[in-house]
């Protein structure tokens, strides 16, 4: 994997935001990124219909 500057600040944002969206184009390594930064975090996407439905339908929810 390609070092990013922007895994710092990630890690940074991630301490000061409960959220942090990573955005850009298709297949730019945003979940590469992401993965790599928070190894042990769940990942969920949203571009699954059902999954998106059931993320606007029961926000709390896991």
């Amino acid at each position: 994997m390609v070092k990013r500057e922007s895994a710092k600040e990630l890690k940074i944002l991630s301490t000061e935001f409960k959220a942090v969206a990573v955005v850009g184009p298709r297949q730019s390594g945003k979940t590469t990124l992401t993965k790599a930064v928070f190894p042990g975090k769940d990942y969920v996407s949203l571009e699954n219909p059902d999954q998106r439905v059931f993320a606007q339908e029961i926000p709390g929810a896991s």
